[in-house]
C-alpha cells in the first residue's frame, strides 16, 4: 500500500499567489514527515485551475526541501516541448533528487492549452508517441540521431547530466481510451488513473483493458506501481468537511470551461470520447453530488470507508491523494493530512493485509 500526495495548485482566489506555493511546499515537507511516500506535481497553462507550467522546475525545487519522498510528474505535457529539452530537465531533477524521479507523461486535454501554443490537438497522439520515443532513448544515454514527422534530430547527440535510476526514471502514463492504454501498455509503464470524468467501473473496465494489453507485451501489470488520483479532505466531524466541498463545485464549473466541446471550444477530436461530449453537465454539479461520489471528504471513518470501496472495486493500492482541493485553509490542510496519515492509512493497510490473506 502506498500513498502519495497530488497538488494542482489552483488558484481558488483568496490567498496571493506567491503564499500558495510556499504553504505547498510547507505541505510536501509535513508530508515526508508523516510518512507520505510520493508528491505529484502537474503541468498546466493559461488557467487559475492549475497554475504550475512546469512540474519539473519546481520538482528541482522540491528535491532541496527533501530527503526521501518521491517526486512525480503527474503530468509531463509533451506535445507542448522538445522531448530532448524535456530528457535533460527529468534528468538533472533525478540527479538532484539522488533517485527519486517518477516521470508521469501525457498528451494534455485542455483546449486552451493547445491553441495557446499553437499545437493541434488531434495530433497529441501522433506527438505522444514519437517524443517517448525520442525521451526513453535521451535517458536512457543513448547517442543517436532521429528523423521524426514531429521532431528531427539531424546529428547524433546524448543529453547531461545521466540520470541515476536505471536504465530511466520509471515512466507513468495518464491515459483514460483505450488508444492510450495499448500505447501506454506497449511502453511498459505504469497507468494513471483518475475517476475525474467517469464512474469507478468505467476506471475499472479501463483498467482491466490495460491489464490484458500489459500481458499480451509479456508484463506483469501487477508488479509496477500502479496511483489512482483520489480528492480527500479529514475532518473531524463530517459536517465540517461536507462545509469545503464548495471547493469541489468551484473546481468543476472551473473545468467545464476548459474541456474539448466546452462552449465556444471544439468538439472533442479523435482520441477524447471519454471525457464528457457535453462538458457544461460539469457547471451544475452541487455539493451533494460532490459529497456522494468522486471525492472522499469526511471524518477518518467515512473516508476510510470510502477509500477501500476503490481497493476492492479497482484493485487500487497506491494512492495520490489531492489534499488540498480548492481553496482549503493551509491548517485545515495539514490538520487533514495528520488524520489521514494516523488514521486512515493503518486503517488501509490492515484492510490490505486481509484481502491478501483471503486470496491466499
Amino acid at each position: 500500500m502506498k500513498f502519495g500526495m497530488f497538488y494542482l495548485f489552483s488558484d481558488f482566489g483568496d490567498i496571493p499567489q506567491d503564499q500558495l506555493f510556499n504553504e505547498v511546499l510547507e505541505e510536501i515537507e509535513y508530508g515526508e514527515e508523516l510518512g507520505f511516500e510520493s508528491v505529484w506535481l502537474p503541468e498546466h497553462h493559461f488557467a487559475v485551475y492549475s497554475m504550475l507550467g512546469n512540474p519539473l522546475t519546481l520538482a528541482a525545487a522540491v528535491s532541496q526541501r527533501t530527503h526521501k519522498i518521491k517526486i512525480g510528474t503527474a503530468i509531463v505535457i509533451l506535445p507542448f516541448q522538445h522531448p530532448l529539452r524535456v530528457a535533460e530537465d527529468a534528468a538533472l531533477v533525478d540527479v538532484l533528487s539522488g533517485g527519486r524521479l517518477l516521470l508521469g507523461l501525457g498528451r494534455g486535454y485542455q483546449t486552451p492549452e493547445f491553441r495557446g501554443f499553437g499545437v493541434p490537438q488531434e495530433r497529441s497522439s501522433e506527438m505522444f508517441a514519437e517524443a517517448v520515443e525520442i525521451l526513453r532513448r535521451a535517458l536512457t544515454g543513448e547517442k543517436f540521431a532521429y528523423d521524426g514527422e514531429f521532431w528531427k534530430i539531424e546529428e547524433p547527440i546524448e543529453i547531461f547530466p545521466k540520470p541515476i535510476q536505471k536504465p530511466h526514471p520509471p515512466f507513468y502514463v495518464a491515459s483514460i481510451s483505450p488508444r492510450s492504454y495499448e500505447i501506454t501498455a506497449r511502453m511498459g509503464a505504469s497507468l494513471m488513473r483518475s475517476p475525474q470524468f467517469t464512474n469507478l467501473d468505467t476506471v475499472a473496465a479501463g483498467y482491466e483493458t490495460y491489464k490484458t494489453k500489459m500481458r499480451e507485451f509479456g508484463l506483469d501489470p501487477d508488479a509496477m506501481d500502479q496511483p489512482i488520483a483520489v480528492r480527500t479532505y479529514v475532518a473531524p466531524t463530517n459536517e465540517e468537511a461536507m462545509a469545503e466541498t464548495e471547493n469541489m463545485v468551484w473546481f468543476f464549473k472551473l473545468m467545464a470551461t476548459l474541456l474539448p466541446g466546452a462552449p465556444g471550444r471544439p468538439t472533442p477530436p479523435s482520441g477524447y470520447e471519454n471525457y464528457p461530449l457535453d462538458p457544461s453537465v460539469l457547471s451544475q454539479v452541487t455539493t451533494d453530488d460532490v459529497w456522494e461520489r468522486g471525492t472522499c471528504f469526511g471524518t477518518p471513518e467515512r473516508v476510510i470507508e470510502l477509500y477501500k470501496a476503490y481497493m476492492h472495486r479497482i484493485e487500487a493500492s497506491s494512492f495520490m491523494c489531492q489534499m488540498r482541493p480548492g481553496g482549503i485553509d493551509h491548517k485545515k490542510v495539514l490538520r487533514s493530512m495528520e488524520l489521514f496519515a494516523k488514521e486512515v492509512m493503518p486503517a488501509l493497510r490492515e484492510e490490505e493485509a486481509k484481502m491478501a490473506a483471503a486470496k491466499a
